[in-house]
């Protein structure tokens, strides 16, 4: 129990402190105190002074209750741009990480952490430089070249694939002339197909001399036999275009090699007659 002691007051320096919290008090000890020694300010009020622990909680109890945000100290810190802990609450308040962050936020006198701990230890530089030595083998210069000759290669398939997209664009137009070629001789041999189908079974129609069904037997026969005759002509038509392509091809041969012949007898006539 913290001690009390007491002190008579001048009027002028009256202090009022009946808000405050006492220990128990033997007033029989104050009054017996007062009558063995009168005095002309007996008829002062007493006041009870505390000592330096009762004003240290009674200050710290005042400062917790002007706390309104409800915030917990080591947030209201932060707020208030300060150190959160004033003594360490984990293991990760002790690593060189967690200082050296503590100490480039709040500087060298709010972060109380010495210095010295930004700095790499011997070890720490002996393991950094290994680390260079194995995960970078080349030299600076080394490295500059190969990324200078992947930027070339890089380049020099960018513009290999632009000549060739060049190349297949002049051909663009040509390939479109080939491709609607194709599809309207596609489109021409279904024409003509459908109106030789039509054409044959108009023929059948004609050869039974009524209306049958598509469906009958005899017309299917007959419109077999009928599609049989009409691809033996077009294969023979088929023969005999190729049989007179084959001939002009021939005759034009024959002719270049007879210009032939006849330009070389007339060098050698002309060589005798230069002899």
């Amino acid at each position: 129990m913290a001690s009390i002691r007491l002190f008579t007051a001048s009027p002028s320096n009256r202090v009022f402190m009946g808000y405050l919290r006492f220990p128990r008090f033997y007033a029989s000890q104050a009054t017996k105190g007062t009558a063995e020694e009168p005095s002309a300010e007996s008829d002062l009020p007493v006041t009870f002074v505390e000592d330096e622990d009762l004003q240290a909680a009674r200050e710290a109890r005042i400062e917790q209750l002007r706390n309104k945000s409800r915030l917990l100290p080591q947030h209201r810190n932060m707020l208030h741009n300060q150190l959160p802990y004033e003594q360490s609450q984990s293991w990760i308040h002790e690593t060189v990480k967690y200082k050296r962050m503590m100490l480039g936020r709040y500087g060298l006198e709010g972060s109380k952490v010495d210095p010295r701990v930004c700095f790499p230890t011997k070890q720490e530089r002996l393991e950094k430089t290994e680390y260079e030595r194995v995960a970078y083998r080349n030299t600076l210069q080394e490295m500059m070249a190969e990324n200078k000759k992947s930027k070339e290669e890089k380049v020099a398939r960018i513009r290999a694939r632009e000549d060739d997209v060049a190349k297949k664009m002049e051909k663009l137009d040509k390939w479109v002339a080939d491709l609607n070629a194709r599809i309207a001789k596609k489109e021409a041999e279904a024409r003509a197909a459908k109106e030789r189908k039509d054409r044959l079974v108009e023929e059948v129609r004609r050869h039974f001399g009524f209306r049958i069904d598509p469906r009958d037997e005899r017309f299917q026969e007959m419109l077999a036999q009928k599609e049989k005759a009409d691809r033996k002509k077009v294969k023979e038509a088929k023969r005999k275009e190729k049989e007179v392509k084959m001939m002009e091809k021939l005759k034009k041969r024959t002719a270049d090699l007879e210009d032939g012949e006849g330009k070389a007898s007339t060098e050698d006539a002309e060589e005798v007659e230069k002899k």
